[in-house]
């Protein structure tokens, strides 16, 4: 198997390397990346940054504007962006967003896209992915998921609490694990901005090149439209 790049990628990966090397190592010493992770201004800066060198978001489709590099490419571009804890949130190809983007690109309906993925992958929002749970819930065993998911008329209420959500101050939306009275698991878009949904805190962690930090959840009663459902109903930890 030859694993020689091609003039076109090596080029990209060219590219990325001197973008982080100029434009982004020099920002790992700046006081606004905080124990929590840098600050909403910082990513914004970077983000523009990434924008203005046309490679953000490499994972993402062209039709939502990322740049629809193959597996190959990505596993380059990755790397590169690696040289920096910085280069992924430079590059909008950072956790949680990242995967969240993969995931909504693949199960998410039309207009779940367009309200939250075509934002997510221009870097003008930020979100969260809600599973891992304090003892004795979901953690490395996500079958001991406790958050639940009971349907109340067109809407499903959900209760629980989560931790270690990374990005979760600040996030616009989440994404939601919860099960549903048969125990099965299911995964809900929430706007972080509804009653119930609260970031209790920030986690003291040894990270800290996260947006938002790894945050504290409580659901209270968090209201989630049925048309909210991300993807197919019970088919949570299939996707996860």
């Amino acid at each position: 198997m030859n694993f020689d790049l091609s003039e076109e990628l090596s080029a990209l990966q060219q590219k990325v390397r001197r973008f982080i090397a100029e434009e982004i190592i020099p920002y790992e010493r700046d006081p606004r990346r905080t124990a929590h992770g840098p600050s909403e201004e910082l990513r914004a800066e970077l983000i523009a940054k990434g924008r203005s060198a046309e490679l953000l978001s490499a994972h993402v489709s062209k039709e939502f504007g990322g740049l629809g590099l193959d597996h190959r490419a990505k596993a380059v571009f990755f790397e590169e962006a690696g040289y920096s804890l910085l280069g992924p949130v430079a590059l909008n190809i950072a956790a949680p967003d990242e995967g969240n983007m993969h995931l909504m690109e693949v199960v998410a309906r039309p207009e779940h896209k367009e309200r939250w993925l075509r934002p997510l992958a221009a870097g003008e929002i930020r979100s969260c992915f809600c599973m891992t749970e304090p003892t004795p819930g979901a953690g490395s065993d996500p079958s001991m998921l406790q958050t639940t998911a009971v349907r109340d008329g067109d809407d499903y209420v959900i209760n629980g609490r989560k931790w270690f959500t990374t990005g979760a101050d600040g996030a616009a939306f989440a994404i939601i694990m919860a099960k549903l009275e048969d125990g099965r698991a299911t995964m809900f878009l929430s706007d972080t901005d509804v009653p119930g949904f609260v970031v209790e805190r920030a986690m003291d962690t040894l990270d800290s090149c996260f947006p938002g930090g790894h945050g504290v959840v409580r659901l209270d009663n968090v209201r989630v439209p049925a048309a909210n459902i991300l993807g197919e109903l019970g088919e949570g930890f299939k996707y996860a």
